[in-house]
């Protein structure tokens, strides 16, 4: 009995850590919110679904033997530019589409990124999420294969992944049904407010990046 639950902790323990970083605010959080208001659940859920697939391979992946160490000297550099050049752009095309929304234009989405690629890419050049993959989940998910092999280990990255889309689903109805209801005018400034935190976010990480420091 005591082995069962020593052997299963982890996966306890990973869906926790998956609530705890859907909570916490980050790129990932804004991007989904951003899209979540622009366009509805529908298109919050899209955005959801490519990061969730993104977020879940890279999981499954260390679960199976993968290792990755956070990341560290000019590659991370690199990826604090890389993730801030994104975030600079999607905050320009939200605050771009926002105006387009107030004078009735319909904004023209003919070149955009496809939302689930918004949602991976989101991951993929998040500085904090490949921090989190060496620095929490990959001990994490270490210490479940040593305890109950490559299936618990499996399992638990199942479950933080499960723990933070569920979080993550929390957000896109905040932005789809909750923020979408209070009318045009309120839409406008959520979508520009949040347009103006993704650009300094973007621009500390590529000055950060830049700089080294």
């Amino acid at each position: 009995m005591d082995m069962t639950a020593a052997t299963w902790s982890p996966v306890v323990a990973g869906l926790g850590l998956g609530v705890a970083l859907a909570s916490a605010p980050g790129p990932v959080q804004a991007v989904l919110l951003g899209e979540a208001v622009r366009g509805g659940v529908a298109r919050g859920l899209r955005a959801l679904a490519g990061a969730s697939a993104t977020f879940g391979t890279l999981l499954v992946s260390l679960a199976l033997g993968l290792s990755v160490a956070a990341p560290s000297g000019s590659a991370f550099r690199v990826l604090r530019v890389a993730g801030g050049a994104l975030l600079i752009w999607l905050a320009v095309e939200g605050f771009r589409s926002a105006g387009q929304a107030v004078r009735g234009r319909v904004p023209t989405e003919r070149r955009a990124l496809p939302l689930a690629a918004r949602g991976a890419l989101a991951v993929l050049v998040n500085p904090g999420a490949w921090l989190f993959l060496g620095a929490v989940a990959s001990p994490l998910l270490g210490s479940a294969s040593r305890l109950g092999g490559r299936a618990t280990a499996v399992f638990a990255a199942l479950a933080l992944m499960a723990g933070a889309a569920v979080g993550d689903v929390g957000v896109v109805l905040l932005g789809g049904m909750g923020i979408r209801r209070a009318g045009e005018r309120v839409q406008m400034w959520v979508r520009r407010v949040l347009a103006c935190v993704l650009a300094v976010l973007g621009t500390w990480l590529v000055v950060q990046g830049v700089t080294g420091t």
